[in-house]
């Protein structure tokens, strides 16, 4: 297993040779140029499909249908290291109903690496050393300048994209890496172009089960984003929110969650785009603040989850978004089978920023919603 020291000093070398973009062609998604996230509302996406015979039922996005569509060419091309769909998942006994799955086969080793350099310019310097193949990248997404979406099915990737590729260790259905690329992108920093683009993805997949993923340690954060497909919430949605900050005609409220061992806060806004500018302001004071965060976005992109740890010089205990949100993954039998809520409260508590820090991470985020609220 990559451990967070092996990042950080460049030490990880993958049993694959380095991948390049160069010469390469993927299908690539152009989003419209009417902007659902300037427009405020979920509604209007253009590019749907209808259920098999024009059944009624819930409408699915074509970026959705693509999405799945090619994963499972790659799951049926053996491209995975095991079928997730078959792992065992269970909710542990308790007040937070807490998930568990077993997965002999899963690992964190096949993920991207940054290499010795963590401030290059992706474009130049990313290198896709955790793939083995080109079949591993599904498509890219990129801005558009037509007023509705365009699917290309074979094209060079642009700058300032979004690649989807898969993970070759799935921790669920679906589950697939969302990588920045760009000539301005430092590789770092989440900035607000690559946010924009992941909003972008979440509204217009427009699929309730659909979650998106980011992990921030100040000591190894290579950017990129994780996302998969999720048949139940995670209990970290299910819990109750006292709101600490709510104004404005963009209906911008920002809540903590009560009763849950890691702090958490929640962003919800009726308008994506002020949401985004809000985020991502957030983003870069916890990054110069060097605080630990961990992003998951659901509900179609409306509700964004910050968990905050703490910041130790041992980063080994850090937690993934995903188990910040109540989801965990165990490689052993026994211990998937002696999997208590009392465990999983110890482990995410442990990790969790202390009250102290959590009141003047509260006052900051409120502080940066007044500003971009009226």
């Amino acid at each position: 297993m990559v451990t967070v020291k092996q990042l950080q000093d460049g030490n990880f070398t993958s049993q694959f040779p380095p991948f390049s973009l160069q010469g390469i062609k993927i299908p690539l998604y152009r989003f419209s140029s009417n902007s659902i996230l300037d427009n405020g509302c979920v509604g209007g996406i253009s590019c749907v499909v209808e259920e098999e015979g024009g059944e009624e039922g819930e409408e699915q996005s074509v970026l959705d249908s693509i999405l799945l569509a090619q994963w499972e060419d790659r799951m049926w091309k053996g491209l995975f290291r095991y079928d997730v769909t078959t792992s065992e998942i269970k909710v542990i006994g308790g007040r937070k109903k807490f998930i568990a799955q077993f997965n002999e086969g899963w690992s964190r080793d096949f993920i991207p690496s940054m290499g010795k350099n963590k401030n290059f310019c992706q474009e130049d310097a990313f290198k896709f050393s955790w793939m083995e193949r080109q079949e591993e990248l599904l498509f890219c997404v990129s801005s558009g300048e037509k007023s509705n979406p365009e699917l290309v099915l074979s094209a060079a990737v642009p700058d300032c994209a979004l690649l989807i590729a898969i993970n070759a260790s799935p921790a669920e259905y679906g589950h697939v890496l969302l990588v920045p690329h760009g000539s301005k992108i430092i590789h770092q920093y989440l900035d607000k172009r690559s946010l924009e683009l992941v909003l972008r993805i979440a509204v217009e997949i427009n699929n309730c089960s659909f979650r998106l993923f980011y992990d921030y340690s100040p000591s190894a954060s290579p950017l990129y984003f994780q996302a998969c497909y999720l048949q139940i919430p995670l209990p970290v949605e299910l819990m109750h929110f006292d709101t600490i900050f709510g104004a404005g005609k963009e209906g911008m409220r920002i809540s903590c969650v009560a009763d849950y061992p890691i702090k958490t806060l929640v962003l919800e806004s009726n308008h994506f785009n002020t949401m985004m500018e809000v985020l991502a302001e957030i983003c870069s004071c916890l990054q110069q603040k060097l605080i630990p965060y961990n992003l998951l976005i659901s509900d179609h992109g409306k509700r964004i989850f910050l968990f905050f740890q703490l910041h130790t010089l041992e980063d080994s205990c850090t937690l993934s978004a995903w188990e910040c949100g109540g989801y965990f993954l165990f490689k052993s039998r026994s211990e998937f089978d002696q999997a208590t809520e009392q465990a999983l409260l110890k482990q995410l508590s442990t990790v969790s920023l202390d009250d102290k820090g959590f009141q003047a991470v509260k006052l900051l985020c409120c502080s940066i919603a007044g500003k971009f609220v009226c």
